[in-house]
């Protein structure tokens, strides 16, 4: 007969480390060079949302030359959305995003001094809003040539993004 263990009750039984050995030396040699290991797990999950977004907007054209108009625009939503959350978790230092962020708190990420970033906020929350939308509703604007210009406008968006976040990487990290 097999015991139901818990998995707090079993932890505190045995301490057992399921660290691979390699990562022990990678965390001490980042241990030394930096005032927190934490800064190696912050920049591996920025380094991760960001090529979650790079991925989703290389499918879209794939999706659109497939005539999935409706999943281009989902992918186009979602790789805004993996984009906006390491610019999250790069200015606010935690490496649990929000599952959604509300414009609120989308136009303070994407805003800087010297450019404004309430046309990409509101971009961003119109693709989250036609992404959502019905399939009924869905022949009112899922045109090939709107699809285009949306999908454009998504690169041009990221790609000024992850410029962004590239740059403030190199200097934090």
């Amino acid at each position: 007969m097999a015991r139901n263990w818990s998995i707090t009750g079993a932890h505190c039984n045995h301490q057992v480390d399921f660290t691979p050995r390699s990562q022990d030396l990678d965390s001490f040699i980042l241990a030394k060079s930096k005032p927190a290991p934490a800064y190696h797990m912050l920049h591996t999950t920025i380094m991760d949302y960001h090529q979650h977004a790079q991925y989703h907007l290389k499918l879209a054209p794939i999706m659109r030359d497939h005539d999935q108009l409706k999943v281009c625009l989902i992918l186009c939503d979602w790789a805004l959305a993996s984009m906006i959350k390491a610019l999250y978790i790069y200015k606010c230092h935690s490496v649990h995003p929000p599952k959604e962020l509300t414009m609120n708190e989308i136009l303070p990420l994407v805003h800087t001094d010297t450019e404004p970033g309430l046309d990409i906020a509101l971009f961003i929350g119109t693709m989250q809003h036609m992404s959502s939308l019905e399939e009924r509703q869905e022949d009112q604007y899922l045109d090939l040539d709107n699809i285009e210009k949306l999908l454009q406008r998504t690169e041009d968006i990221l790609e000024e993004l992850a410029t962004r976040l590239n740059d403030n990487i190199a200097e934090y990290f």
